[in-house]
C-alpha cells in the first residue's frame, strides 16, 4: 500500500533542504577563510625562520655568497698544498679583500716575518711614504780642520745643499788625550762637531749624511 506525501509535507521538504544548502554553503566559505588565514601564518612563520637563520648562523651550516654571515667562532681553512689554498679574484673595478676592524685593532695577523712580494704598504710605524727617502737620494759632505793643541777647542761644520736636509752625521779624528765634546744637527742642514785638542795638531773632521731634495746634485 503507497502513501502519497501531501502537498504541505512536499513544500516542508523542499525548505530543508534549501536551509541545508545554505548552511554547509558557509561553512565551506568560513573553512576557506581560515585556509587562507592559516596558510598567511604559515608562510609569514617559514619566512621568519629562514631570515632569522641567515642573521644567527650557526656552527656547521654552509657559507652562503652573497648574504651575511653572521657567527662568533673561527672559521678554518686548513690544507696541504704546493699552492695557495685560497684564491679572491675581483675582475670589477673593486678590492678583492676588504677587512673591517674595531678602532685600534689590528685588521691582520700572520706568523711569518717572510718578506711578501708586491706588497705596498701606505704607512710604516705611523709614517706615510712621503716621509722616507731612497739611499739613492742621499749624498755625504766633510770637513775638516787641524786642531792648535794645548787643550783648545775645535768646532767646525759639514753643510748639505742649499734646500736639502741633513739625516744624520757624526766627528772623527780625536784620538786620547783628545775629547769629543760635542757631535749634533744644526739648522736642519748642517752636522756639527766640537773636539777639544789636547795633543799637538790633531786633525779634527765633521761629516753629514743629506737628503738630496730637487733640485738634484
Amino acid at each position: 500500500m503507497k502513501v502519497k506525501a501531501s502537498p504541505v509535507n512536499e513544500k516542508g521538504h523542499e525548505r530543508m533542504m534549501k536551509l541545508t544548502k545554505t548552511i554547509l554553503k558557509r561553512i565551506l566559505w568560513l573553512g576557506r577563510g581560515a585556509a587562507t588565514t592559516m596558510g598567511v601564518a604559515v608562510m609569514l612563520a617559514i619566512t621568519v625562520g629562514l631570515a632569522s637563520t641567515a642573521l644567527a648562523a650557526a656552527p656547521g651550516d654552509p657559507f652562503k655568497l652573497g648574504r651575511t654571515n653572521t657567527i662568533d667562532e673561527i672559521t678554518k681553512l686548513i690544507g696541504s698544498s704546493s699552492e695557495a689554498i685560497l684564491r679572491i679574484n675581483n675582475n670589477g673595478s673593486g678590492p678583492a679583500l676588504d677587512l673591517r676592524v674595531e678602532q685600534g685593532e689590528a685588521p691582520m695577523n700572520v706568523n711569518s716575518t717572510t718578506q711578501v712580494d708586491d706588497l705596498n704598504a701606505d704607512q710604516l710605524d705611523g709614517q706615510s711614504a712621503s716621509d722616507f727617502i731612497s739611499e739613492d737620494k742621499t749624498y755625504t759632505t766633510s770637513a775638516s780642520e787641524v786642531g792648535a793643541g794645548e787643550g783648545t777647542d775645535v768646532e767646525l761644520s759639514a753643510d748639505c745643499d742649499s734646500g736639502d736636509s741633513v739625516l744624520g752625521g757624526g766627528g772623527g779624528g780625536p784620538f786620547p788625550p783628545d775629547l769629543l765634546r760635542v757631535s749634533e744637527p744644526i739648522g736642519g742642514d748642517s752636522w756639527r762637531v766640537i773636539a777639544q785638542d789636547n795633543g799637538n795638531g790633531t786633525v779634527v773632521s765633521a761629516k753629514a749624511i743629506c737628503a738630496d731634495f730637487p733640485p738634484l746634485r
